[in-house]
């Protein structure tokens, strides 16, 4: 079938590529030529601002990617987006990726993945360029990494895509992580008509950048030093291990169910765990509070939970003093201080007391409100939209409250789990980092389970995560189902609250020997 000539610029290039090259494939050169003419096409009414596209090209095949047409183009003010189209294997699906951090950059990485299976796809860097929050001072920046860029991306993605494939999409879904799990469920809430499935991980929602805040004051001594230094953490994760790691019957140095996990760090005190392996009672102080989470004026807490027990060796990267170095979410906490927490709170971290001072918990509204009823989610139901939620336990980052306590909210206002089932679900997966990494299975193919939920109606009861032989850093993404050879062991991953356990038999490195608890 011949694709997209209903551009008669379309025919006039392709008659000028196959007079360049005489020998090569008409149906190649025309698709060269309906490439090329996305730039010379006026998408700004279907997006709703000015599009400027700089380069429509076709890429050839590698190794590892498709062939596809490339699009690159910007959203009027500063929006920086690429479009990939496959050129052959398009399903109708279109896929737009999330971003981390502050974003600023195009990160087609998190893509590829997608690309292979087919998917049209699309990436912005939200509007800036800047690795600082100094953006936030631009109105129109600071909307467009809230919610803005993410829309009017997908918009340009779908009318490109119906002039490219001369036929309108089937299914558009999102997914993303931190950053990107808020602009998912930032959409849902905001935009219920863009998306068909939405797949929002560990979204940096609500108490996420105050819990980041309070837990490394909770860590962090007058004189800026460390109070559970790299020793403490070992001695704290051995004894949380000790106490909870066999409760799904495997002993795997992963807590399963971290929410069932009862220990209190003041059992490793010393004296009551042999010298050389115990804490200090500063260091058992200092761990409860970060299990606990933040905690505000008159004990008010704004988030159900803090860092969950099991993943406290991913602490080491993000919350404690290592060679001289600030922890790695500091620079998040100080820019909170600087820009976003409460007017009377000082804009420095040794003199913040979360029992004085004001505690905002979404900056410059970057999470619109559930609505007055908490029920804005509605809309995207209504819509038949599709909700996948997942977190981690051991999150080193985001604790898993940003996301459960999105999840009981939803519970609550739509009055019941039963109610959400349809539409919304959580997954909370054992022993994973934030996003990616640590001791647990961190390669889950959403993906399929959100297809299968959003083309056949086949709701996810349960992912199937595996562990790699080798981690994929972030921003990449990994080509699912993993091979077996490249698999260490695989878990289920039921729908929250349900947790896996162990039946007692078989291979416990093979998910099919677990079951629901």
């Amino acid at each position: 079938m011949i694709r997209g000539l209903v551009f008669v610029v379309g025919v006039v290039l392709s008659q000028t590529v196959l007079a360049q090259d005489p020998g090569g494939s008409p149906w190649a050169a025309i698709d060269d030529a309906v490439c090329a003419s996305l730039k010379i096409q006026d998408f700004s009414q279907a997006v709703g601002a000015a599009v400027t596209i700089s380069r429509s090209e076709r890429v050839g095949e590698t190794q590892s990617l498709p062939g596809y047409c490339r699009v690159v183009a910007n959203i009027a003010p500063k929006n920086s987006v690429e479009i990939r189209l496959p050129v052959s294997g398009w399903q109708g699906r279109l896929m737009m990726a999330g971003c981390g951090g502050l974003c600023g950059a195009i990160q087609m990485e998190r893509t590829d993945d997608a690309l292979v299976r087919g998917y049209a796809v699309a990436h912005t860097d939200m509007g800036h360029a800047e690795q600082d929050m100094a953006f936030a001072n631009d109105p129109q920046a600071m909307e467009d990494f809230a919610h803005r860029s993410t829309h009017v991306t997908t918009l340009l993605l779908k009318a490109v895509a119906k002039a490219y494939y001369n036929r309108p999409h089937d299914h558009a879904y999102y997914r993303g992580c931190s950053t990107g799990g808020r602009q998912g469920l930032t959409a849902a809430l905001m935009y219920p008509e863009d998306y068909d499935g939405i797949i929002a991980g560990a979204p940096a929602a609500g108490a996420a950048v105050p819990n980041i805040t309070w837990a490394i004051k909770a860590n962090t001594r007058v004189d800026g030093s460390s109070i559970l230094d790299e020793a403490a953490i070992g001695v704290l994760h051995k004894a949380a291990l000790n106490a909870c790691d066999m409760d799904d019957g495997v002993k795997d140095g992963i807590i399963g169910n971290a929410e069932a996990c009862a220990f209190d760090p003041a059992t490793a005190t010393c004296g009551k765990a042999p010298a050389g392996q115990c804490l200090t009672p500063e260091q058992a102080e200092a761990a409860t509070k970060i299990y606990a989470g933040v905690t505000g004026i008159g004990g008010v807490k704004y988030a159900s939970r803090g860092y969950s027990r099991g993943g406290e060796l991913g602490w080491l990267r993000s919350l404690v003093r290592l060679n001289g170095k600030p922890p790695g979410m500091e620079g998040v906490a100080r820019n909170y201080l600087r820009r976003f927490s409460g007017p009377d709170a000082p804009k420095n971290l040794a003199e913040l007391d979360f029992a004085k001072h004001e505690v905002r918990l979404a900056p410059v509204d970057e999470l619109p409100s559930f609505g007055p009823d908490g029920k804005r989610l509605a809309a995207f139901q209504q819509s038949g939209g599709k909700l996948l939620l997942y977190h981690s336990w051991s999150d080193d980052s985001l604790t898993p409250a940003t996301a459960i306590d999105v999840y009981a909210a939803h519970e609550k206002a739509f009055g019941g789990k039963d109610k959400l089932d349809p539409f919304f679900r959580l997954f909370v997966i054992p022993g994973m980092y934030h996003c990616r990494g640590g001791p647990g299975p961190d390669a889950v193919d959403s993906l399929s389970a959100m297809e299968d939920w959003v083309e056949k109606g086949a709701a996810p009861d349960k992912l199937i995560a595996a562990k790699p032989k080798e981690t994929i850093p972030l921003p990449g993404e990994y080509r699912l189902p993993l091979p077996k050879n490249q698999t260490l062991f695989t878990r289920p991953v039921y729908a929250y609250p349900a947790s896996a356990v162990y039946a007692g038999k078989g291979d416990p490195n093979d998910a099919a020997n677990w079951v629901k608890r």
